[in-house]
């Protein structure tokens, strides 16, 4: 394996994996008692690593959905019944063999069977409008195979925000929720970027997945535990640690942000033929800031002139004292305009709150914002 692999931009698998063990022993732990969970963090964060590490260490089929390119009830259904039918594939066994087990079960979808290089199935909906009793007919399939074969799955729902801000109000919330309460073979993983949608969906008692998942926040891999995963790499390819100078750079300039430090090492890594220094740490930074410059500015250009002050005042104080009137005078903002501002950066995800504090998500955003002014 190139050591640079151990810094993938997409899913991280194997040793690529840093630490989490805490938070994949909770997940698979839920799994296993078949308690549905919900993954909330912020973009480029880890959760399909993590999702994925957890079934893959219990050893269960499982697939995943993302709902972000749904853009309407029915792209929702038709995602369902296609991860449905792909996991009765690879969970029940064969097609033909489960066929008429499958129609005994159904009444508002019908059964096909392709075959080309292999055998599948597609479940087809008779009336595609009626999106609620396709997804419900879906879900109670797949439940009723898995406990007639004594069998487990996963399904994660991915960015499954987009399913509140499609459907909303139009069943399909309560239509998951009616079939998966009391599932005992079928396990569900919500997980979703968007931390006000998600927390709308699960946690207002009005909504009907309320109180229906174990919740978790990923937050940063701690400094240590990256330390260690970086200089296990980096003894694999120079044969000696990197100097504690080096780690708190790497550190500092990513800020711990998942996405970020891997990219900062893998350029590092791009030249690995003699050991970084800091001023090698420094001159990678500057690579993956001209690469990723364009996507944060178009970022902070799509909000609105009050978001952006704010945003700016954060990068250059901290995460402190912005409702004081001394930052309302400077800005020329009034406190309620200014708080406004902070609801709305925090509802895009590009500042986390931590209880009176608020910091920017992505390190790049800070960078781009900082040099703006010099």
């Amino acid at each position: 394996m190139s050591t640079r692999n151990y810094f993938p931009l997409g899913k991280a698998h194997g040793k690529a994996f840093c630490n989490r063990t805490e938070e994949a022993k909770w997940l698979s732990d839920n799994i296993k008692a078949c308690k549905h969970s919900l993954l909330i963090a912020p973009r480029r964060f880890g959760k399909s690593s993590l999702t994925d590490k957890a079934c893959q260490k219990l050893g269960y089929p499982f697939i995943t959905l993302n709902f972000n390119t749904c853009s309407d009830e029915q792209d929702v259904d038709r995602l369902i019944r296609r991860g449905v039918s792909k996991l009765i594939g690879e969970s029940i066994g064969q097609v033909d063999k489960i066929a008429r087990l499958i129609k005994e079960y159904v009444t508002h979808l019908t059964l096909k069977i392709n075959i080309s290089e292999q055998v599948g199935l597609e479940l087809s909906a008779i009336d595609e409008d009626n999106a609620t009793v396709n997804i419900t007919e879906a879900l109670q399939l797949l439940e009723k195979l898995l406990a007639n074969k004594g069998k487990r799955a996963v399904i994660v729902m991915d960015e499954f925000q987009a399913v509140g801000q499609i459907a909303k109000g139009k069943g399909i919330e309560a239509a998951i929720r009616n079939v998966i309460q009391d599932n005992q073979y079928l396990t569900i993983i919500f997980s979703g970027s968007n931390r006000h949608l998600l927390q709308s969906m699960f946690e207002d008692d009005t909504r009907p997945l309320y109180k229906l998942c174990r919740k978790q926040q990923l937050g940063k891999i701690s400094e240590e535990h990256y330390n260690k995963h970086i200089n296990i790499i980096a003894q694999e390819t120079w044969k000696k640690p990197l100097s504690n100078e080096i780690l708190s750079t790497i550190m500092l300039l990513s800020e711990r942000h998942p996405y970020y430090v891997n990219y900062l090492c893998d350029v590092i890594w791009t030249d690995n033929n003699k050991l970084p220094t800091a001023n090698t740490v420094t001159q990678a930074w500057e690579i993956v800031l001209s690469e990723e410059y364009s996507d944060a500015n178009k970022e902070i250009a799509q909000l609105s002139l009050g978001q952006r002050k704010v945003l700016m005042q954060l990068a250059i104080s901290g995460k402190n004292q912005l409702m004081s009137q001394e930052i309302s005078n400077s800005l020329s903002m009034p406190t309620s305009s200014i708080a406004l501002a902070l609801n709305k950066l925090a509802e895009k995800d590009i500042i986390e709150k931590a209880g009176d504090s608020y910091g920017i998500i992505n390190p790049v955003i800070r960078s781009v914002l900082l040099r703006s002014m010099s």
